[in-house]
């Protein structure tokens, strides 16, 4: 005889299966991702004993509150919808350990992560909400400093909150901090200008920072905060110095440099000796430390489109390597190419081949600058200037440019040689004082009477 079993209907919900009675309350994890679902019905209730659930991809602008009441969870996944607020309270504030609200509409940040203070929260994911600090007032950011949250590892990155750096100092305990992301198409939403900036230097247990295209023009002494640091990714920014203090992070392992305007690493660079990745591609790199050979550990070295002129160092410890787009000739042997093409499956669409210098061609109107001081020294008198190094404008030999000399800058020229730096003659009457010559020469006839 068959066994009956009681089946629940749940395809006005956005199901299209029915669900086994039996089976359903033992189900511990649940995904309706993709589901086209904006609420979740009141016949539909979830397991007790759930502890995964994943609503991404839907339409949601509110959080359900039958989602609110599960106890047990300790991941939710609330991603790609349109959620605004989220400042309630939920049943699994002290058992969630991972929530994911990224790439929704939030206009302020989760107020409960705050000041309930969770105890098992250990990874928040915020990111891709770009008004998540329209909320945020001076007196609100007080508040939620004063609380310090759990959470280990925080990813913020395009959320716009360059107004609002100290928020990040609430997060002391953070050990992963993802405030980038290497997307061009991101334009830099977390502009943070400095590292560490506001906030985050407070944050000094960070083991792994990703600023990526975050606008950073400086990396500040203070650097060293970050004892602890293995990994840290400052690519697409516009940093053109590595302070030596940046080479005390001893227990540094991966750093991206790329994208940058780099022209030279300190010598100092070559006590990181845990370094195993360093990738400083897409610089102004003319030279590098004389002993980065003693980077013994060193695994992966990018150096492609820079400005180098040699690279004669010993490449038998490395397994990864680029040397493409520089000043030299890319090495044809079996060792550098087995390395190369390793390091190429990340990047296929990169050039194989060396960099072509630019000749800056000599002006035809520029002169040789001892033709120039000969000159000069012939056409001074006592009666030019106090001093025979008078400057006379567009005719030093700082001037490089191609670009012809207009009929006026030449006339001037002519007037300076002759002696004539500011000649009367060139200043123009002002139109007031034409007109009001005129009226007093020609004034304007009224009536005429006679007598």
């Amino acid at each position: 005889m068959e066994e009956k079993t009681d089946k629940i209907d749940v395809t006005k919900n956005g199901f299209s299966k029915s669900i086994n009675n039996n089976h359903w309350t033992k189900v511990t994890v649940i995904d309706l991702s993709h589901s086209n679902l904006n609420e979740i019905g009141d016949r539909l209730k979830f397991p007790e004993v759930l502890s995964e659930l994943n609503l991404s991809h839907n339409k949601f602008e509110n959080v359900p509150q039958s989602v609110s009441n599960l106890q047990h969870v300790f991941y939710l996944n609330l991603s790609f919808n349109n959620i605004q607020y989220f400042d309630d309270t939920p049943s699994f504030c002290h058992s969630i350990k991972e929530l994911d609200l990224s790439n929704n509409n939030l206009q302020g940040p989760p107020y409960w992560v705050w000041t309930e203070s969770p105890k098992c929260l250990q990874k928040v994911d915020f990111s891709n909400n770009m008004h998540i600090t329209n909320s945020l007032t001076v007196e609100y950011c007080d508040e939620l400093l004063n609380y310090k949250t759990q959470v280990k590892h925080v990813i913020l990155h395009n959320c716009n909150i360059k107004r609002h750096l100290r928020i990040l100092g609430s997060f002391v305990n953070a050990t992963t901090m993802v405030l980038g992301v290497n997307d061009i198409s991101m334009m830099k939403m977390n502009s943070l200008n400095k590292i560490p900036c506001l906030g985050l230097d407070e944050c000094c247990d960070i083991e792994k920072l990703n600023v990526s295209n975050t606008n950073l023009f400086t990396i500040d002494s203070n650097i060293t905060i970050y004892h602890k640091i293995t990994e840290i990714d400052l690519s697409l920014n516009k940093i053109s110095d590595v302070p030596k203090e940046f080479c005390s992070l001893e227990n540094l392992e991966v750093c991206i440099l790329s994208h940058n305007y780099i022209l030279y690493l300190p010598d100092e660079f070559v006590n990181l000796k845990k370094l195993r990745v360093l990738c400083i591609n897409s610089n102004e790199l003319c030279m590098l430390p004389e002993k980065i050979n003693n980077l013994e550990n060193l695994k992966k070295l990018d150096l492609y489109d820079n400005k180098l002129y040699e690279f004669n160092y010993n490449i038998e410890h490395l397994e990864e390597i680029d040397l493409a787009m520089n000043y030299f000739d890319v090495p044809e042997d079996k060792s550098y190419v087995d390395r190369n093409k390793k390091l190429r499956l990340q990047h296929p669409d990169r050039y194989n081949e060396r960099k072509e210098e630019k000749i800056i061609l000599e002006s035809e109107d520029s002169r040789d600058e001892s033709y120039d001081e000969e000159e000069r020294s012939s056409s001074s008198s006592s009666e030019d200037w106090d001093s025979e190094d008078w400057w006379c404008p567009h005719d030093s030999p700082l001037n490089t440019s191609t670009q012809a000399k207009s009929n006026w800058i030449l006339f001037m020229q002519h007037k300076v040689e002759e002696g004539n730096f500011c000649p009367s003659d060139l200043h123009a009457e002002p139109v007031e004082k034409i007109i009001t010559y005129k009226n007093v020469c020609h004034p304007k006839v009224i009536a005429e009477v006679e007598g």
